[in-house]
């Protein structure tokens, strides 16, 4: 009678640790959520616009309007001129160190872009501006943003280029009309 409870004691102890082991395996492999980190109502607003003047400008180049272009450059530049990452720093010291200085590096971006003529020119301007913002917003993580980093593998001779979308339809701002759905999806960035 011994050896029966002890042999079923551990196969019991057997059977749940299994199941421990499965309910790890089954959390490892969930995607990680991205919370975002609390800010005063005025910084939330400030990169609330700031992401709405980048999609502005997005679409500019997906409609191939160098006058719209122009004047969602000059909002952008207007908004990262002024904002303050200081409140970052308080919710990722490493995170801030990463990206301190990088609205006034885009913005001076911006400064060459808008003297650029033609409009292909801009877009390599825009590529760069991308790149930062992705770079940005993986760090400040706004609060309630779903955000899509998209790819067109074509742009600029092959060697593809990434942009930022508040919408997961692909509208292609480096060809626009030309090829307006070439791209896809990369990242689905939700905090």
């Amino acid at each position: 009678m011994k050896k029966t409870f002890l042999i079923l004691s551990i196969i019991s102890l057997a059977i749940s640790c299994k199941n421990k082991e499965e309910e790890k395996e089954t959390t490892a492999t969930e995607p990680a959520v991205n919370t975002g980190y609390t800010y005063s109502d005025t910084f939330k607003l400030a990169i609330n616009n700031t992401l709405n003047a980048y999609y502005s400008l997005k679409d500019a180049f997906v409609a191939s309007d160098t006058v719209k272009v122009n004047a969602a450059g000059a909002e952008l530049k207007t908004l990262l001129e002024n904002l303050k990452l200081d409140e970052v720093q308080k919710n990722d010291t490493l995170g801030f160190s990463s990206i301190n200085g990088r609205p006034g590096d885009v913005a001076a971006e911006i400064s060459g872009m808008l003297g650029e003529k033609e409009l292909e020119k801009k877009r390599e301007s825009f590529e760069m501006i991308s790149n930062a913002f992705y770079d940005m917003v993986r760090v400040i993580k706004p609060t309630g943003a779903v955000i899509y980093y998209q790819y067109c593998p074509m742009a600029f001779d092959n060697k593809g280029a990434y942009w930022l979308s508040n919408a997961d339809s692909i509208r292609n701002p480096y060809y626009g009309k030309k090829m307006l759905t070439c791209g896809e999806v990369k990242e689905t960035l939700k905090f």
